[in-house]
């Protein structure tokens, strides 16, 4: 008797919330850090990667990427959003402090 077992995930519905947050957030911070912030080159090249990145995970999240999962099961909260998306999103942060760090403060 052969069982045919589709493996699920359970996430949490604070994954999701966690993830929306962080995703109205980062505007929030990209607006201050371009506005409080001089950028040489190597900072403004990481950037353009913050944003890029962020906006590939915001395609990918309404659905004009690929998935990995098509057929999630109904436990996964939005239906496709979870951890994946939430790991995807912290390379925007990360390459926005690099290029914070590569900066220096503006002079009022």
């Amino acid at each position: 008797m052969i069982m045919n077992i589709e493996p699920s995930v359970y996430e949490p519905t604070y994954i999701s919330i966690l993830l929306i947050l962080l995703g109205l957030g980062y505007l929030f911070l990209i607006g201050l850090a371009i506005s409080k912030y001089q950028f040489k080159i190597s900072g403004k090249i990481f950037l353009v990667i913050s944003i890029v990145i962020y906006l590939l995970v915001g395609a990918y999240m309404v659905e004009t990427g690929y998935y990995i999962d098509e057929e999630a099961p109904d436990a996964l909260v939005f239906h496709k959003f979870g951890f994946l998306e939430l790991i995807i999103l912290s390379y925007a942060y990360i390459f926005l402090g690099l290029a914070v760090g590569f900066g220096k403060r503006k002079e009022n």
